[in-house]
């Protein structure tokens, strides 16, 4: 969204300027994650002195911002930067120093297939008008192996700290109570993953959304829990199903338990890289591998009769190690997804 400075249309000029206030404002406010991603703002001196704050939509290509004037005959703003010009970026609710030119030529065309990832509708006629921002003092995107490393370390501390809530849960809980607990948990152990991987991925893609990301992971993981919890709680009446139904109906089951998080993520990281789609496969393998090494390690170790302290330490181990296995899996994968966007 942009004010329209320099439109001919009366009203336009008379509402603009508080739809800009309104949004700087927003923009500076910690209410700001509500359009965190998609809306900055700019602020430059004009040739008449005058201090100029602007709230753009844009994309983030790399370690710049791309800015696209729809309509640009009828606005001013962007003539500004025809010559490289100083600038200043509100970002995550922080002023970023730069400088921003008008794109042309080849430059244009691959600022415009950088917006493209991220806007689906690019308005590309001949009015248009690709704005980079060149970003001062911003720290280079986090790129092949110290991204796996970064990523592995937290993701496994965060999958590992997000699965002791469930794993507790259930052992406290009985009957009746078990399953909304045990949602609720999912849903923890989901948005605590979830603010994990978003850490490590907002330094290789700045422009990803947190809160998104959260999201999505947290109602992800209830899906996962609501799936894997029904055999349990229709184990009477499944057990009278014919056994080819079974099976197909368990194929179905495993198959959106094991995808639920990857394809909900992905709604969130198609916006950021190409062939995101990548992102849903990988996940539901990680998820597969992870579950198996845990139930490898903790099945054969877990006893009739053991104490409760040695049962709760194989299945403390054998969390960490499914956390790792995931996050190993995963990270490995992201690596090529982030180089594949840049």
């Amino acid at each position: 969204m942009e004010s329209k400075v320099g439109s001919s249309h009366p009203v336009a000029r008379r509402t603009a300027p508080l739809v800009g206030q309104v949004l700087s404002r927003l923009l500076g406010s910690p209410a700001r994650r509500v359009v965190s991603g998609k809306l900055c703002v700019l602020r430059y001196r004009a040739a008449g002195g005058a201090v100029v704050e602007l709230p753009v939509q844009y994309a983030r290509d790399g370690d710049r911002l791309v800015v696209v004037a729809g309509g640009a005959a009828g606005k001013r703003w962007w003539r500004h930067f025809c010559r490289e010009a100083p600038v200043e970026v509100l970002l995550d609710g922080e002023w970023v120093d730069g400088s921003a030119v008008v794109a042309v030529g080849g430059a244009r065309d691959a600022a415009l297939v950088g917006y493209g990832r991220v806007f689906r509708r690019v308005p590309a006629d001949a009015e248009t008008v690709v704005i980079r921002l060149r970003e001062r003092d911003v720290r280079t995107p986090l790129r092949g192996w110290a991204l796996v490393r970064a990523w592995v370390l937290v993701v496994t501390v965060a999958e590992f700290v997000g699965f002791a809530v469930p794993a507790t849960v259930g052992v406290l809980t009985r009957d009746s109570a078990a399953v909304p607990a045990l949602l609720a948990a999912g849903a923890v152990e989901g948005a605590v993953l979830g603010w994990g991987q978003a850490s490590v991925l907002r330094r290789a893609l700045p422009g990803l959304s947190r809160a998104r990301w959260v999201a999505a992971t947290a109602g992800a993981a209830v899906l996962a829990y609501l799936v894997g919890l029904a055999p349990s709680t229709g184990g009477s009446v499944i057990t009278t199903w014919h056994p080819v139904l079974l099976a197909v109906v368990a194929a179905v089951l495993g198959g959106v338990l094991l995808a639920s998080i990857g394809t909900a993520q992905w709604l969130v990281l198609r916006r950021h890289v190409r062939r995101a789609g990548r992102w849903v496969g990988v996940t539901a393998v990680a998820w597969l591998l992870g579950l198996g090494v845990f139930l490898g390690f903790t099945m054969p170790l877990w006893q009739p009769g053991q104490a409760v302290a040695t049962s709760v330490v194989i299945g403390v181990v054998g969390g960490l190690l499914m956390a790792a296995t995931t996050a190993v899996v995963t990270g490995y994968v992201l690596r090529t997804l982030v180089v594949d966007s840049s």
